[in-house]
């Protein structure tokens, strides 16, 4: 994401004021400040992140616009501030709603909302980007275990644990597996004309006729109550007395 940076009014904010108790110069206090940013933002957004300084204490010879490291460096000279140059930088950029301007400025604020740009306040700004690093540093700091092939005691312990395990029991107590009972075939569909062809050939076949009179039926009966009753059905002794008797042996009463 871009970032325009009202460069003193963030060296203020952060502190960074070595020129003020006269340890040191504003140009001391300016590299201390470009150091800062490139500290807490990430590669991606240094490239495409803007310092503007105000001209009245440039440097003396030093070009308007520099570059420290992947850090564009104005110093508005040609302007009646830094604000005037943030100004006429939120208006020409290209993406002003992708486009961060880190100001305390009011007027900055407001340039930057009209184009529809995020405004963030310098302290604001770098407390949390301060907090951001800090969680990064700590992410990158916490150790990861290496995996390392077991020891040979673990390998030893393992091999005395798994050898106890009679797997040969353990089948023998394993019930085996109920296979489900398979449905009943349904019976075929029987077709009407050959249900109809056995219906005729049924009723072609010729009626057994009893060749005795009725006045054997008791005699049939008598031999059938003599060899035990039921046990030989009545077709069986009629098919016996067909066999071993005629009109000319039968008995007579």
């Amino acid at each position: 994401m871009p970032l325009i940076i009202d460069g003193y009014n963030l060296l203020y904010a952060a502190g960074v004021v070595s020129s003020l108790d006269g340890s040191g110069t504003f140009e001391q206090d300016r590299l201390a400040l470009l150091e800062l940013i490139r500290s807490v933002v990430d590669d991606e957004e240094i490239r495409q992140t803007v310092v503007v300084f105000d001209s009245a204490k440039a440097p003396p010879g030093l070009p308007r616009t520099v570059r420290y490291h992947d850090i564009v460096v104005h110093f508005a000279s040609e302007y009646a501030d830094a604000d005037e140059m943030i100004e006429m930088l939120i208006e020409r950029h290209a993406t002003p709603r992708r486009l961060t301007v880190v100001s305390s400025d009011h007027r900055v604020q407001r340039a930057a909302r009209r184009r529809k740009a995020t405004a963030i306040d310098s302290g604001h700004w770098i407390d949390l980007m301060r907090r951001k690093r800090r969680a990064q540093n700590k992410a990158a700091q916490i150790p990861t275990k290496p995996i390392a092939p077991p020891s040979e005691s673990e390998v030893s312990r393992w091999m005395r644990e798994f050898s106890e395990i009679d797997i040969d029991q353990i089948s023998r107590e394993l019930k085996p597996l109920k296979r489900p009972t398979p449905p009943p075939t349904p019976p075929k569909p029987v077709d009407p004309e050959q249900a109809k062809s056995a219906g005729e050939e049924e009723s072609e076949k010729p009626d057994v006729i009893n060749p005795f009179p009725d006045e054997f039926e008791d005699d049939i009966r008598q031999l059938g109550s003599q060899l035990g009753g039921s046990i030989f059905p009545a077709d069986y002794l009629d098919q016996i007395a067909r066999e071993f008797w005629d009109d000319d042996d039968k008995p007579s009463r």
